[in-house]
């Protein structure tokens, strides 16, 4: 039970910190904008002192080859006739609890064909994973420990690749666009080897690859985005020779801002978009060159979005601004969210009840094949409370 007198003061403290601390990021974003807001020339000499400088400190910084504060309107109005294909996932994840070790994967497929009068495709595909090679890993030393919940969701990001590339397979000959529901710089579980990853990333790229082949774009759409690799770019404008970084150092002026909270300032209005920046992030090592991830932000009213794209969308100007416009309109149509990704959510999604008539199912089934039935008491006592 919770007992709120408890927190009270303590409430009352965290509005004074959030007071302060929306006083500093109003100082950080004046730095940011006098930095950001230059000319062309200016920022060609500021990039050559940037790049004399090497690689920062810190891990998030991105490319920028014009300067930041470079916009973008809306190229064009939506096309009344054209495709939005979008795939999501959800899981019932292991649980050493339950009555069998397994977990279940269930990928929403949309396809929405506007301007045709066609229905659209609105589909879930769910896969069970309980063989012992799904559901264990071996270390090293040949132990076998249960998957973590984080290798379960990059299977299940897999999945939704996997299936994305069969909508764009079938989908291909329309005006179509691809969005995914995640960034599209993949990050694996924490502790897996080199050669792993490559093998994670490698099957991730095979859904990049299915989209270049037929120039069907592919974009990851990023709800209310931490993000801080354009900020991270700014801070090197602030250093001085021989900076060390430190807490004191210049460069620490605008740390805590982020490339969103920038962007609200730099954006005029709904549909404008940032420039294409590229990408740094360590995992970016194993993609191949084309398709390595850059990302722009996007002005959708509510929010700055960021919109991640491959290497061969950022350089082919018409994909560039299919993807600017397509994922603008889905937003307006999803009121706030790309329509065609809240649509793969709501068919991915398992519920509670979904996931009680699951185990049911799989209790119905042990039954009748005179199995055990191992379900432990804490599982049982979350199920069915006492009082």
């Amino acid at each position: 039970m919770l007992e709120l007198g408890q927190v009270v003061a303590q409430i009352g403290d965290m509005g004074a910190e959030v007071k302060q601390r929306t006083q500093r990021l109003t100082d950080q974003m004046a730095t940011a904008l006098q930095k950001a807001d230059v000319s062309v020339d200016e920022w060609a000499a500021t990039r050559a002192r940037i790049d004399a400088m090497g690689p920062p400190q810190w891990q998030q910084w991105a490319t920028i080859d014009l300067p930041p504060s470079t916009t973008y309107a809306l190229p064009y109005p939506a096309p009344l006739t054209y495709t939005a294909l979008a795939t999501d996932g959800s899981q019932i994840p292991l649980d050493r609890h339950a009555m069998a070790p397994c977990y279940l994967l269930n990928v929403g497929m949309i396809a929405l064909h506007y301007g045709t009068g066609e229905r659209p495709l609105l589909e879930s595909r769910a896969t069970l994973h309980y063989k012992p090679e799904e559901i264990y890993s071996t270390s090293q030393s040949g132990e076998e420990t249960p998957v973590s919940e984080r290798w379960v969701a990059t299977k299940r990001l897999l999945a939704e690749s996997a299936a994305l590339a069969e909508l764009i397979a079938v989908n291909h000959q329309r005006d179509a666009t691809a969005l995914v529901d995640d960034p599209l710089i993949v990050w694996t579980p924490t502790g897996e080897s080199d050669e792993m990853q490559k093998r994670i990333i490698d099957e991730f790229c095979e859904m990049l690859n299915a989209g270049m082949n037929v120039r069907v774009p592919i974009a990851g759409y990023v709800s209310r985005p931490g993000h801080r690799d354009v900020v991270g770019t700014l801070r090197m404008t602030l250093c001085r020779e021989g900076c060390t970084h430190g807490p004191n150092a210049p460069c620490r002026a605008i740390a805590h801002l982020s490339d969103a909270q920038l962007f609200s300032r730099l954006l005029s209005g709904p549909g404008d978009r940032s420039q294409a920046f590229g990408s740094h992030a360590l995992n970016l090592k194993h993609y191949p060159p084309e398709q390595q991830i850059c990302f722009f932000y996007l002005h959708v009213g509510a929010e700055v979005a960021r919109v991640e794209i491959p290497q061969w969308v950022t350089v082919d100007k018409e994909l560039l601004d299919k993807v600017h416009v397509a994922v603008y309109d889905q937003v307006v149509k999803g009121q706030g969210y790309p329509i065609a990704l809240s649509e793969a959510h709501e068919r991915a999604i398992v519920r509670g009840p979904e996931r009680d008539a699951f185990f049911r199912l799989v209790e119905q089934s042990f039954i009748r094949q005179n199995l055990p039935i191992m379900t432990t008491r804490k599982s049982m006592s979350k199920r069915r409370p006492l009082v």
